[in-house]
């Protein structure tokens, strides 16, 4: 009986132990795989960039990476704003732009060309005496076809280097698109070569302006736009572009251009300086006052402040200065001068 009893608990457990294993869950085989980790992505380090190369042109800051180039000699060139000769040519090429009134109610231009190189430039026309004053500071060789007498005087006077058509200077020559005097055209090119054989390559340009790092609107006064009131037909302006930054040449409203380029013409800096004239002659021939002190303005980034120029003599270097003392900064590019006798209304916009 007891074996009987024992086999029959012994069923009965493994009965039990039958039920509870069909009811428990199934447990997943453990595996010793270690999952994928995915490796953080590395960051590539920021390029840095080269620094622009070149050497900065003494007369606009920008670089110049042709050596050769900076060892040039600045060449000032007489250039024709009668309206007959308008569009001019290879104004856009110039480093430094002069813009100074000459008898008949007229204007005239004076550029200055250091590095850039261009095939057309004109029309050429004479010398005034306070022209070659603004030559003389940059040890420029002054381009011209004649003059006034007083200024004719000054460059033998003065030992000036010159190109003149009218000694026969073989750097020059006849357009056949407009009548006389509209017509005598130089090139770089040309001036350079008779600059070498006349040995005039023996000087370089001065350092003369001084420059931004970087582009910084002075702490001036918000100016759009300045209008000068010279005459009838030479009204000039400049208007301010805020993207690009540069006050683009208007005359008589309309935007100047460069004839052979289409370009407009436009600079970074606009410097004027206020003087006063006197008439010498019945020809009408001026003197401009360019010797001592004045005021003007300085415009660029579209803010304008008040300056003062000041001139010791003929030869030396004009220095633009603050109303503070301290010469002012200019930003990187080309540079036009604008002076402007007492009689010329200036309308400045903001």
């Amino acid at each position: 009986m007891k074996n009987k009893r024992w086999q029959f608990t012994l069923i009965i457990m493994c009965i039990i132990a039958v039920l509870f294993s069909g009811c428990s869950k199934e447990t997943e085989p453990v595996s010793n795989i270690e999952p994928e980790i995915e490796p953080e992505p590395i960051e590539e380090p920021t390029p840095v960039p080269e620094p622009p190369k070149g050497t900065p042109c003494p007369l606009t800051g920008e670089l110049v990476t042709i050596e050769a180039d900076l060892k040039l000699r600045p060449i000032a060139v007489m250039i024709d704003n009668e309206y007959n000769a308008r569009p001019q040519s290879g104004l856009s090429e110039a480093e430094i732009v002069y813009e100074i009134p000459v008898e008949g109610n007229i204007t005239r231009y004076m550029a200055v060309f250091h590095h850039n190189h261009t095939d057309k430039i004109g029309p050429v026309r004479s010398a005034r005496p306070y022209f070659i004053d603004k030559a003389l500071e940059f040890n420029a060789v002054y381009v011209h076809c004649g003059g006034s007498p007083q200024a004719l005087q000054d460059l033998v006077t003065l030992k000036v280097n010159t190109l003149n058509d009218l000694k026969g200077s073989p750097c020059f020559w006849r357009s056949k698109d407009r009548k006389m005097p509209h017509n005598l055209y130089t090139s770089t090119k040309l001036m350079r070569e008779v600059m070498e054989s006349n040995k005039f390559n023996n000087k370089t340009a001065p350092e003369y302006f001084k420059f931004n790092e970087e582009f910084i609107e002075p702490d001036g006064k918000n100016t759009r736009s300045i209008i000068f009131n010279y005459s009838k037909n030479y009204v000039v302006g400049y208007e301010y572009s805020e993207k690009d930054k540069l006050y683009y040449r208007m005359i008589n409203g309309t935007r100047l251009k460069d004839k052979e380029s289409g370009k407009d013409i436009a600079a970074a800096n606009i410097i004027v300086e206020k003087t006063t004239r006197k008439v010498l002659d019945d020809v009408g021939r001026l003197e401009i006052k360019n010797i001592g002190k004045g005021r003007g303005y300085y415009l660029s980034g579209g803010k304008l402040i008040e300056i003062e120029w000041s001139k010791d003599n003929r030869s030396a270097k004009e220095v633009y200065k603050d109303l503070q003392g301290k010469e002012i900064l200019m930003n990187k590019g080309v540079t036009w001068v604008q002076i402007v006798p007492d009689y010329v209304k200036v309308d400045i916009k903001e």
